[in-house]
């Protein structure tokens, strides 16, 4: 955030003149110096709201992500405000999670929490006065449709603390632990999505004085947690260090669930009214230390420690290091942490059995072999086609594919666009007397297609040689999986809207555009979202091959209000 004298300043961690104190948040300024729009704009410079408790500090600007980072603030006082981004900006303005871990994690998706932690409990501040309700309420969001936080599957994510949001974190992982809970399979994904944890100066054991001791009005239940050996506290840690242990077994990992802590190492200011400042040390490493894999000492006080100046800082450095390692054993497969499905032609062949390929295309042009089809199948099982998602996923996804594969090419019984008006070349590269009309499963069309495509597939000469995708089965059926796996330049993939593992940004669902089936048509060709009877018969298609399938269509499976991608 640039600084502006005239309407604002950036204090932390000290006392203003009439003794209150400013943490982690704007102090306080004239109300006719600081706009309803200055605000609004300072907020939009930070991040994109998905609500009021919700920010999106930093998200791939195409493509799904692969990764999630949470942040979460800690107490504030009566004269701070957005302590969501106040808390990690540094001294020259720069919101760190966003500008460094952006840069080094391009394709994570950075969020920060906002939620009422005010010391001071009045009508409009410290309302949410105990962490079973804040963590309640955060659930909740994160399980919205436009948040949904820790439920793309194969995505790890992981949670920065400082302070009390330290034990937000804890008392989060526990509630999404708990037995006959609503939304149970939504938690039971967010569970094994879970990569690891920051914690910035915990008070696992309270504080032996009180940094907000001096605060007028009354105190906020919340500041409890501050006292020495507090019995709530003790039971959180206690919780939290057990459902660790367990999830370390069940994810047969020892880098997965742990706990980097950042301490303070500088005292902390804080002055009574009328008195002396007094400097102490707030978190001292003794509370901070506990339960962890990895402690290091941070540099600044309580309310700087999070507030990393450069890339260069080491303790930055090492919680980067940090994030990179549980990223990349997130990613490993293991019994526990993926779906247990078996990445081979079996696979296929148990979902769409031979037989029933047949029954589906009754009509079918012999080219397009069942052999083939799983063939090319196979071939994408990299990509995660068909093994990283649960069975009715997988069912779904196949029936869309075979829905899209019946309406391009009329029940698979045409191989090719008959009498193109063009050759679907508007501009090089393209070969002289080439075609690049529709061919294939999904009439793959277009001379940039075919070259990307045949990239794609391990085949160069697509762009010189169009047409194979009518004389090789195999080949028809791979340019129309490398359609389905690949992102089509701000398009998501539909393999990915299929699967869960895309996530709409707020544009997205200003938009309509939900992941569901409704999306795919959207994907292929917009025109038909218009032209309804195109889209009406793509559905229908869709619905007949779940029933044949035995799954549920899911949501979204319209594009009818869908607006299209820009």
């Amino acid at each position: 955030m640039v600084q502006n004298s005239g309407y604002m300043n950036v204090i932390t961690g000290v006392r203003s003149s009439d003794g209150s104190l400013k943490t982690d948040g704007l102090n306080e300024v004239p109300e006719e110096k600081v706009s309803d729009a200055l605000a609004t704009e300072t907020a939009s410079m930070f991040a994109n709201r998905i609500n009021d408790e919700l920010f999106v500090l930093y998200e791939p600007s195409y493509g799904p992500y692969d990764m999630e980072i949470i942040f979460v603030h800690d107490l504030y006082t009566q004269g701070s405000r957005d302590a969501w981004r106040t808390t990690w900006t540094n001294d020259d303005g720069t919101c760190w999670p966003r500008e460094f871990l952006g840069k080094k994690f391009p394709r994570a998706r950075i969020l920060s929490v906002s939620y009422d932690a005010c010391v001071i409990t009045n009508s409009t501040q410290g309302r949410m006065n105990s962490l079973f309700i804040i963590t309640e309420n955060l659930m909740v969001n994160f399980f919205l449709p436009r948040s949904k936080v820790g439920l793309t599957s194969n995505c790890p994510v992981l949670f920065v603390g400082h302070g009390l949001g330290c034990f937000v974190i804890k008392n989060l992982m526990l509630k999404a632990s708990e037995q006959f809970a609503e939304n149970e399979e939504k938690r039971r994904k967010f569970l094994e999505n879970v990569g690891g944890f920051v914690f910035y100066s915990p008070f696992n054991s309270g504080v032996k004085w009180d940094l907000y001791a001096n605060e007028s009005g009354q105190s906020n239940t919340l500041t409890d947690c501050l006292r020495p050996h507090s019995a709530e506290l003790s039971r959180l840690n206690e919780a939290f260090a057990s459902l660790r242990r367990r999830m370390k077994e069940r994810r047969k990992s020892r880098f997965l669930w742990t706990v980097l802590t950042i301490c303070e190492s500088h005292q902390t200011s804080s002055r009574k009214p009328g008195s002396l400042q007094r400097s102490g040390t707030f978190v001292t490493e003794g509370t901070a230390r506990f339960d962890c894999e990895l402690f290091r000492y941070g540099v600044g006080d309580h309310f700087n420690v999070c507030k990393h100046q450069s890339t260069a800082n080491v303790n930055y450095q090492c919680m980067e290091d940090w994030l990179d390692s549980i990223l990349t054993n997130s990613r490993k497969p293991s019994r526990n942490s993926m779906p247990n499905f078996d990445p081979t032609a079996e696979n296929f062949k148990a979902i769409l059995p031979r037989k029933l390929f047949l029954k589906l295309f009754p009509k079918k042009n012999p080219f397009y072999e069942y052999a083939a089809f799983i063939e090319a199948a196979v071939t994408f099982v990299p990509q995660g086609f068909g093994v990283d998602v649960s069975e009715d996923d997988q069912k779904r996804e196949i029936a869309a594919l075979l829905a899209h594969f019946d309406h391009e090419s009329c029940g698979l019984r045409h191989k090719e666009q008959c009498c193109p008006p063009s050759t679907h070349c508007p501009e090089g590269p393209c070969h002289p007397c080439k075609s690049y009309h529709g061919r294939g499963p999904l009439q793959l069309c277009g001379n940039h297609n075919y070259k990307l495509c045949g990239e794609g597939i391990g085949d160069d000469s697509l762009l010189s040689f169009p047409e194979k995708l009518s004389q090789d089965p195999v080949i028809a059926f791979k340019s129309a999986l490398w359609f389905w796996c690949t992102p089509q330049w701000n398009k998501p993939s539909c393999h990915s809207v299929m699967t869960g593992k895309w996530t709409p940004t707020s544009t997205d669902v200003e938009a309509s555009r939900l992941p569901g089936f409704g999306l795919t048509i959207n994907i292929i060709n917009r025109i038909d979202c218009v032209e309804r009877d195109s889209a009406h018969a793509r559905v229908e298609k869709y619905k007949f091959f779940c029933e044949r399938l035995a799954v549920h269509p899911g949501e979204n499976i319209d594009c009818r209000y869908q607006k299209p991608f820009l």
